[in-house]
This record gives C-alpha cells, structure tokens and sequence, in this order.
C-alpha cells in the first residue's frame, strides 16, 4: 500500500515494489499538489484518490527495474536460473562466455539504453567466427528472456538481432572416402599409444560425441548381443571431470557393435586389466573404458592434442575428433540406410537437425539415385 506524507502544502507519495537482486528495496515516489482553494480534508481524500492511481500504475509494471546494469541482471541469471535450470557444464560455459565476451562490452550499460540495433552492432563487432559468435548470442538471449520473464525489463532486446552469417568450412567436413583410408592406414602404420588409436578408431566407428566416448564405462558394453549403451557423457567444469547425463534425451541410446569394433574394445578390456594390476588401489576408475595413465578420468583435451601431435606435417593435419563423426555418419549415408536410423544412431533430438547438418550429403545421394533409376531404364 502507498505511504502519503504531508509536506507543507504537497503530499509525498511512495510506493514499494519488493526488492532487486541485490535485496534493496524498490521504490517509486511522486509528489502530488492539491489544487488551490481546497480544504484540508479535502486535499487529504484527492492526496488519497492520486495515491491509488499512481500505486496501479506503478504495479503494472512490478519489479521494472532498467536503470539495473545488465552485469546486475547476469549476476541474478547465473545466481537463480542457471545453478537451477542448467546442466552444470552449460552453466560453466555459459559464464565463461559471458564473462570472457559479453561483460566486458555491455556489463556496465544499463538495460534501458541495450536495444536490437545495439545489439546487432555488437555482434558484429565481435572478432569471433560466426559460430562462436552465435553461441555467445544464445547466452544473451537467456539472460534477456528471463530478465523480461521476471519482470525487470518490459520485452527482451534479443527479438531480431541480425548475426554474421557463417562461412561454409570444410574444415569439419567428412573426409573423403580414399582419404578416410589413407588415414585408417596411417592409423595402423605409425607408431602410437595404442590407447589414443582404440579411442580414434571407437569414434569413427561409432559416431559417438567424444565426451560420450571417454564417458563409456564397462557396464555399457554388451559383449554378448554386441551392442553399446550411451548413458553419460565426460563433461570438463573447470578442470573438474564428471560424468553427466548426455546432451539431450534421444543422446540416451543403444547402437550396434561390429566385429571389428568388437575386436578394438576387447583390446582395451586387455589393457586395462593390465593397468589395474600395476596401478593397484591407485586406479581411481577402473570402471571407465578410457582411462588416463593413472587411472583416472581421460581428459577429452589431451586426446585432441594427442591428435594435433600424431597427424602434424600430414595431410590429416586439420582433423578434429568431430570430424570423425561427421565421417561416420557420412558412410551411413553414402551406404543408403535410412536417414532416420543415422539420425538415432548419432542421437540428434530430431531428424530435421540430421538432414539439415548433411544436406551436402544428401543430395548426392538423390543424384546417384536418381542415376541409378536411370541405368536400370536403360
């Protein structure tokens, strides 16, 4: 309820709107003056009647606070929505990307002055590629969204921003099928940990996220219906392994085990077995099937630079371990099974997100088709 103060001849009006995020109260005040000539129980009843309307009228807009610095706004995100609603490892890298590209542009405007057009000139402004910068946008989309769902600002800025367009790439393209082999052989002729090689040749073989394939533990290999179980996933939250739940839903699947593959992870099986025995109580996970050479967690970042060192001076010299699923899926297709089995075989939560990642790929495989229909009218 509004407060009136009388002062002199004018009322003082204030009305309490809760607290910010830093638990400071939130008030509107005002000043109303009485029309001359009025007595003064009748400058007390319209002092009253103004109060009323300027008490709803502020409750329109509950808890509208744009003078708030938007490094406010992200301290309540990160504090009440992203340590609830987020996994822990997009947490974490939510606030790194806010922290390391976000804050230091815009923390210290307020969020009256953040407008679409601002927003659009930021982005471009970013030396980032245009993935990463989209990536950055979607964690400022979140803190906007529920910025505005809470009450402090009236609409998200984020409607209609205009991003840098992506550049195609092929640097995280497939490779092609007589490389793919120069490759395999290159795997098999040089010398190497022969750890690093299973891992490689699991990720080709599978499809696999290389965080669900360090996150593999032996209780997921059926040896005998040869079939794999993808239940977690190896998540780094600053330099803290641990395993979480996979990426999304339809992440949580069974794909098939081949004799080969087969052949690769009872290999491992060997090696572990052997690296229990002389690491002994020292061997923190020997229910993982990669492990470092302690016994511990396999760090998904000294794989790829494992990878950096083996393939250097080489043709292979710009692979990425996604590229190996890209690899993957791309033989499925090229093979002609069905989009929607590759789409569940990599858990993507959709098929749409499958055909539109290989859309190169796919309409290959309509023209081969295509040609295909035309040698058999032939």
């Amino acid at each position: 309820m509004a407060t009136i103060t009388k002062r002199g001849d004018t009322f003082r009006i204030k009305v309490s709107l809760g607290y910010d995020t830093e638990h400071k109260q939130i008030v509107k005040s005002t000043t109303f003056k009485p029309p001359q000539g009025v007595t003064s129980k009748k400058a007390e009843k319209l002092a009253q009647q103004f109060a009323y309307d300027f008490e709803n009228k502020c409750k329109d807009y509950t808890e509208l606070n744009e003078n708030m610095r938007s490094s406010e706004l992200a301290d309540w995100y990160f504090e009440n929505y992203a340590s609830i609603e987020l996994k822990p490892s997009t947490a974490y890298t939510y606030k790194g990307q806010y922290n390391n590209h976000i804050k230091p542009v815009i923390g210290n405007m307020k969020l009256k002055d953040i407008t679409t057009p601002k927003l659009t000139r930021i982005m471009k402004s970013l030396t980032l590629n245009p993935q990463t910068v989209k990536k950055v946008y979607v964690v400022i989309q979140s803190i906007f969204r529920r910025g505005a769902e809470q009450g402090f600002i009236r609409d998200t800025p984020c409607r209609n921003v205009i991003l840098p367009k992506r550049k195609k790439s092929r640097k995280n393209k497939a490779l092609e099928e007589d490389k793919l082999k120069r490759f395999m052989e290159y795997l098999e002729s040089k010398p190497w940990d022969e750890d690093f090689k299973r891992i490689i040749k699991v990720l080709l073989y599978t499809g696999m996220r290389s965080g669900e394939c360090l996150g593999l533990a032996w209780e997921d290999i059926d040896f005998e219906n040869n079939t794999i179980s993808i239940n977690h996933t190896l998540t780094d939250i600053g330099a803290k392994h641990e395993l979480t739940d996979p990426k999304t839903e339809s992440s949580i699947r069974i794909i098939g085990m081949g004799q080969e593959l087969k052949k690769v992870l009872l290999a491992q099986k060997e090696y572990i077995e052997k690296l229990k025995y002389a690491l002994g109580d020292d061997f923190a996970h020997p229910e993982m099937v990669f492990v470092s050479a302690r016994g511990n967690y396999r760090d998904r970042n000294s794989v790829y630079q494992s990878l950096k060192r083996f393939t250097k001076g080489t043709e292979f010299e710009d692979m990425t371990l996604h590229q190996l699923r890209h690899c993957n899926a791309t033989m499925l297709l090229n093979s002609g099974i069905d989009l929607k089995v590759v789409s569940e075989h990599l858990g993507h939560c959709d098929v749409n997100v499958t055909a539109d990642i290989y859309a190169d790929v796919l309409r290959k495989t309509k023209a081969r088709t295509a040609e295909q229909i035309e040698l058999c009218l032939a």
